[in-house]
């Protein structure tokens, strides 16, 4: 996947992956995760990138984020991501980077795309059967995003801020929106755009990226995720 391939737009949300190779651990202990979601605190800040989901799995990562400046910053910040837990894992564990080569990123539509790669995300737990509800896993931006933990360094989108007029309307409003769960064509849209470095969203996302920048960047999917809506009062 050469470089060359991965697009990566000003001002857009991007679906960002790491994966280990042949499903191999990355994180060893509890600690290890602690030392990641840290650093991704840390260098989201030195590399002006907005977090608006993320989620760790034994075998990887997956975090949605919009870079606030040059968006180049999103491969600088995997790749001092991706260091930064190797060398713990050596200096602490004694064993090599298992990292695959490269990350995988899909910029994101904004809109109901936005959301649903957010639902998609924090979601991964109960797709993997590691949870049974994405609440139950500590190691997801869910229970934040529910108020569920003493901070709460999350960048909001408008799109979740739209879900209602104070915190807790719109985290129950975000929480019926997850337990609904998504397509599962959705779900391989999202899935399958970020295996291939591709755009998550309409075919009209498309035709304007390729208007803007010249790149094709379509993946074979739906056209558009279903949308929240509010149940009516009484």
């Amino acid at each position: 996947m050469p470089g060359k391939d991965r697009l990566l737009l000003a001002g857009h949300p991007h679906h960002l992956v790491r994966k280990s190779r042949d499903q191999q651990p990355v994180f060893l202990d509890d600690a290890d995760y602690t030392h990641c979601l840290g650093q991704i605190r840390e260098l989201s800040r030195d590399y002006e990138l907005a977090i608006h989901a993320f989620c760790l799995l034994p075998e990887g990562l997956h975090i949605l984020a919009t870079p606030m400046g040059d968006p180049e910053n999103l491969s600088k910040f995997m790749k001092a991501l991706s260091c930064r837990t190797s060398l713990r894992r050596k200096n602490l564990h004694g064993a090599n980077s298992v990292w695959e080569v490269r990350y995988r990123s899909s910029p994101v539509e904004p809109g109901q795309w936005m959301l649903a790669c957010m639902c998609y995300i924090e979601r991964l737990p109960v797709l993997r059967q590691l949870a049974s509800s994405a609440y139950h896993y500590h190691r997801s931006s869910y229970r934040m995003r529910l108020g569920k933990t003493h901070q709460y360094w999350l960048d909001d989108p408008e799109e979740y801020a739209r879900l209602g007029n104070t915190i807790e309307e719109r985290a129950e409003a975000y929480r019926t929106y997850m337990s609904n769960g998504l397509d599962v064509k959705e779900e391989k849209m999202i899935d399958t755009a970020v295996k291939r470095c591709k755009l998550t969203g309409s075919i009209r996302f498309v035709k304007e990226v390729y208007r803007e920048y010249g790149v094709l960047g379509i993946n074979r999917g739906p056209g558009r995720p279903r949308k929240y809506r509010k149940k009516p009062d009484g």
